[in-house]
Order: C-alpha cells, then sequence, then structure tokens
C-alpha cells in the first residue's frame, strides 16, 4: 500500500508539472506574465511624489517690486492728501496768504490750524499750483505701473515693457521730489518752514519708488535673457 501511494503522488506530481510547462508556452499566459513583470518594473522605479509651484506668467520676481510699487503709491497718497506738508513759522512777518496765528501747517490741498483743524484753501497760492500738477503726475504715472503689476501674474510682458515701466518709475520719482517746491513760497522766503508729517512722508515715497524703478530694469533684463534662452531652443 505505501509503494502505491507513493506512485500515485508521483503520477499526480508529474501531471502537475505537464500542465505548468504546457501552460507556460501559451501565449495568452506569456502575455499576462509579460504585463504583470512590466508593471511591477514599473512600479519600483516610479519616482517620488514631487510640489510643483504655479507657472507664473513672468515668474517670482515679480513679487519684489510689486510690494515696493503698492507701498510707494500709498505712500504717496498720503503724502500729497495730508494737511500737514509744510511746517509754518510761529514767528516772522504776516502773509496775505496765512495768520501765523492761526495757521499751523500748509498741505497740497488744504491747510491745517493750530487747534488741529483742517481747511481747504480759499485760492490758490505761489507754489501751489505746481505742487498740485506734480501730485497728479505721481497718480496718474503711479496707478499706470501698479495696474501693470497686477496683471503680471497672467500675463506675460515683454522685455521693453518692463524697461519703459522702470522708467516711468524714475518719472514719478522725479515727480514726486518736485512736489517740495511748495516750500518755495513767500511765508518760508525768511526761513523758519520745517518738514510736516506729509513732506516725510512724501520722502520715503521718494525712497520706494526709486528703489522700484531699478527692481522693475532688474525684471527687463531678466525677461530679455529668457525670452533669448528660449528662442535658442526653439
Amino acid at each position: 500500500p505505501f509503494l502505491g501511494s507513493m506512485k500515485d503522488r508521483y503520477a499526480s506530481a508529474s501531471s502537475h508539472i505537464g500542465n505548468i510547462r504546457r501552460g507556460s508556452q501559451d501565449p495568452t499566459i506569456l502575455m499576462a506574465h509579460k504585463s504583470l513583470l512590466a508593471s511591477s518594473l514599473q512600479s519600483s522605479n516610479r519616482k517620488p511624489l514631487e510640489i510643483t509651484m504655479p507657472n507664473l506668467a513672468n515668474g517670482f520676481l515679480c513679487f519684489g517690486p510689486a510690494t515696493f510699487v503698492s507701498v510707494a503709491f500709498i505712500l504717496s497718497q498720503f503724502a500729497q492728501q495730508g494737511c500737514s506738508f509744510v511746517g509754518l513759522p510761529s514767528e516772522g512777518q504776516d502773509t496775505n496768504i496765512f495768520d501765523k496765528n492761526t495757521a499751523a501747517y500748509a498741505g497740497i490741498y488744504c491747510w491745517q490750524g493750530v487747534g488741529g483743524q483742517k481747511w481747504l484753501y480759499a485760492y490758490a497760492w505761489e507754489g501751489l499750483g505746481y505742487a498740485r500738477q506734480m501730485a497728479l503726475a505721481s497718480t496718474v504715472m503711479g496707478a499706470v505701473v501698479w495696474c501693470f503689476f497686477l496683471f503680471s501674474s497672467c500675463m506675460r510682458y515683454h522685455p521693453a515693457i518692463w524697461f519703459l515701466l522702470s522708467l516711468i518709475l524714475l518719472a514719478t520719482t522725479v515727480t514726486q521730489a518736485l512736489q517740495f517746491q511748495m516750500f518755495s513760497n513767500d511765508v518760508c522766503s525768511d526761513g523758519g518752514c520745517t518738514l510736516g508729517t506729509s513732506s516725510r512722508v512724501g520722502i520715503s515715497a521718494c525712497v520706494f519708488w526709486f528703489i522700484s524703478a531699478i527692481m522693475t530694469c532688474g525684471i527687463a533684463k531678466e525677461a530679455k535673457d529668457k525670452q533669448s534662452s528660449e528662442s535658442e531652443d526653439n
């Protein structure tokens, strides 16, 4: 009985091995084995998960000057709308413009009394019209540049556009500085006028406008280099 059992087991194993050999020659089974092997190799060579940053039209280099332009524009508006651009002398001759006993500061569009009251001008005086023109020019040019930076993340600009924006920012710096012609008036002719809060803010605006112009010029150079490299690749 033991030998008969061994013979049956040997016959069963031989039959199983024969089925495996015949199956290995089946084209369907071979294709299944190949696809399984290819998928296992592909999964073993899979790259790790990578986090990619969004592809902006002009790159992340615009965020620096855009921030400076925004700060400069806000400071410029604060300096223009404030009523304390020129600190008037407390002593000196009376003029037809201000009464030294009532006026403490003069701004571009308004003036501030000794007690803190703010008033609009009844008429334009020397230097005021020119300062208002420069203030309007600074507002218009600054707003134009700010709008270009606002859409810089979705619209790609030509390098010449960036260079033109840098020139506009330089011009804005000049017009912001020319607002200090307000100190050239009859009230300050004998000296004694001081810088008010608005004029100090205006100086800060000039600094931010100028830094923005330099940084925007750098963007123009970067955009030109990128355009050259892309044209060489094509």
